[in-house]
């Protein structure tokens, strides 16, 4: 069995006072009371601690080794306690960041360099999927925290809004060399900006699909036809795209911070919440 710590603080006194009832004055306790904590003590270690004489008591050689040992486990123990507690005041370690690629590219470069201000000692490791499998990698602990586009809402979940953007049909300032309409059909705003209805006002041109929205900016941009992007990308790092048509629908966005509850630790949370509001509004 291990020694409990009144056990411990009670052979320190012992061995440094060497004498029962003077020690048992000096905690606080009855004689009877410190002889039994010793004993129980002796038991436990299977060794004698102190040897019992007229003027008091004399450590054993096992005392002599166990109070080094105490001392040592003390100071451990304390450092321990010491080092755990001030997870609470600083903001250090690895941490899994979730995220879309094209809402990386215009949240993470100001993100990054907000966060490192105030907690240079971070490590991220950055993970790109659609919103929707980012939130549930959140959910099932996967990843500690995500920005994420439209997610649905889970009782586990803490949502922070970031701000807002719009998916809309772009152009650039160019006469378009081909009618041809770029588009990610993977995301439900891309399938709801090509309804059937809004597919009439265009039954003459191509539709070339492609999972990058990069890409989509990139060609929209050299005049190879429309994209359907968000605002933010239409418009970062140093895009200039034209709205093809003011009379077209277009799909609102909520950019979100999610986490779950208890995944981070109070300050954890407040440091990326404003790292991430500051880099949104930068933008």
């Amino acid at each position: 069995m291990i020694p409990t710590e009144t056990e411990l603080n009670r052979f320190e006194k012992l061995y440094l006072i060497k004498h029962f009832s003077n020690t048992a004055i000096n905690i606080g306790i009855t004689q009877p009371t410190l002889t039994q904590s010793i004993a129980k003590l002796e038991d436990k270690l299977s060794v004698i601690l102190f040897y019992r004489t007229k003027q008091g008591c004399i450590p054993t050689k096992a005392a002599d080794i166990f109070y080094e040992k105490t001392l040592q486990y003390k100071s451990f123990w304390h450092e321990t306690k010491r080092d755990i507690g001030q997870l609470d005041s600083q903001f250090s370690g690895s941490y899994r960041l979730g995220c879309h690629q094209s809402v990386g590219s215009y949240i993470l470069p100001g993100f990054l360099e907000e966060i490192y201000k105030v907690a240079p000692g971070i490590h991220l490791k950055l993970e790109h999927a659609l919103s929707r499998e980012i939130t549930e990698k959140i959910i099932s602990y996967k990843l500690d925290f995500g920005f994420v586009v439209n997610p649905v809402k889970h009782p586990d979940l803490v949502h922070i809004k970031l701000g807002n953007d719009k998916v809309c049909f772009w152009k650039n300032n160019k006469k378009l060399s081909n009618r041809t309409i770029f588009a990610d059909l993977n995301l439900i705003q891309s399938q709801t900006l090509l309804s059937k209805k809004t597919l009439n006002k265009f039954k003459d041109w191509k539709i070339i699909e492609t999972s990058s929205l990069e890409l989509i900016r990139t060609l929209t941009s050299k005049g190879n036809g429309i994209g359907i992007l968000p605002e933010r990308l239409a418009k970062a790092e140093g895009y200039s795209l034209k709205l093809f048509d003011s009379n077209l629908p277009f799909f609102n966005d909520e950019i979100y911070l999610v986490f779950r509850v208890d995944a981070l630790k109070s300050l954890q949370r407040q440091i990326i919440i404003d790292s991430a509001k500051l880099s949104l509004k930068a933008f």
